[in-house]
């Protein structure tokens, strides 16, 4: 079967980007069961998120020109990419939705706001258009139903599954080497929804009991400037480390290793897969009640009450103070994680395939 992939995302995974995790873990898993796949994929800069967006913009009104498109037995496209396709010509379309942008707009200001709403009206128009939508959560396909009014019978959840990274391997074949103070790793791009903040708020309830804490930040990102601010106002500098993106795979891998507890206090995930790689590696997990968090982590991690940092401190502290709960449910992250394998997730694409087919055949 020929099927296009279409993103105006970036599709370099060391970028930190869940979609671009997906992005290769999708194309990977449909050739491997023997689908010829063509990608549109122009890859812009997105350091400047603005002039990326519109890019982005541009990219898609040039595709309904596209004669790939029309040739392929049916077109996959992620987020708002393949909206403006000819609905008359084109063959079977799958909306593949990560950001869901109407439910990230809440978390954003001035021009990148601008940029965010202007996403989220495509993102409908997509959502709309599409033959049939996946979705990696459940929590997502409800905010896509609530924001965008599509019908959830056209919406599939399927839950990721993830390729092993290159670094992720790293992780075991070192001896952990014994922490002369508690760390804590939290991973992610600084984004404001990804709450970072919060975590940082959480640091100085924390100090009475353990003075010697670190909490270590990989990635980067639209706030970090802003998050090097509030650790100066707060007095915690000497107790976080900014590792900005770790590009080496062996040092991003020790990371992990020494980690004594992960923390992630996103207020928005469509699912998540920074969670997906902690359960792998059985770290104890603390997230928040908030997005895909309690479907992804359930009973395998720590979840506090999202916006507040005094909940958040508190079941940090609960696997700091005990090595055997950090025991206990890195265990459970392990057996968790086993359900979210690639070939499950790819077993569900063909299907959605399958279905936007039929659906298709009947117009």
């Amino acid at each position: 079967m020929q099927i296009v992939v279409i993103t105006s995302w970036a599709t370099d995974v060391s970028g930190g980007s869940g979609t671009a995790v997906f992005y290769h873990a999708l194309i990977d898993g449909l050739a491997g069961r023997g689908h010829d796949i063509e990608v549109i994929a122009p890859n812009y800069d997105v350091s400047d998120y603005v002039s990326a967006t519109l890019e982005r913009f541009r990219f898609n009104t040039m595709l309904t020109y596209d004669p790939r498109i029309y040739r392929a037995d049916v077109v996959i496209g992620f987020d708002f990419d393949g909206y403006g396709i000819d609905p008359a010509a084109r063959p079977p379309l799958i909306a593949s939705a990560h950001a869901v942008y109407g439910d990230v707009l809440r978390w954003e200001e001035g021009e990148i706001a601008t940029m965010v709403k202007a996403q989220a009206y495509f993102d409908k128009v997509m959502m709309h258009n599409a033959d049939v939508v996946t979705i990696g959560s459940h929590y997502a396909k409800q905010r896509l139903v609530d924001l965008y009014s599509v019908d959830p019978s056209k919406v599939k959840v399927i839950p990721h599954g993830m390729v092993t990274p290159r670094w992720l391997p790293l992780v075991e074949r070192e001896p952990r080497q014994p922490n002369d103070h508690p760390i804590i790793l939290s991973v992610g791009k600084m984004y404001p929804r990804k709450r970072t903040d919060i975590l940082l708020r959480a640091v100085p309830l924390l100090l009475d009991k353990y003075p010697t804490l670190e909490v270590r930040i990989a990635g980067d990102g639209l706030m970090w400037e802003k998050y090097h601010q509030l650790a100066a106002e707060l007095k915690i500098m000497d107790h976080v480390t900014f590792l900005g993106h770790v590009k080496d795979d062996a040092a991003f891998a020790r990371e992990w290793r020494q980690a004594d507890v992960f923390c992630h206090p996103s207020s928005q995930e469509t699912f998540g897969f920074v969670y997906l790689e902690a359960m792998r590696l059985g770290k104890p997990i603390v997230a928040v009640k908030a997005g895909a968090a309690p479907e992804v982590v359930n009973g395998s991690g720590r979840l506090a009450e999202p916006e507040n940092p005094e909940a958040l401190a508190a079941e940090l502290d609960f696997f700091l103070s005990s090595e055997a709960a950090r025991e206990e449910y890195g265990g459970w992250a392990k057996i968790r994680a086993a359900r979210y394998t690639h070939e499950r997730m790819i077993d569900g694409y063909e299907k959605a395939i399958g279905q936007a087919m039929a659906i298709r055949m009947r117009i």
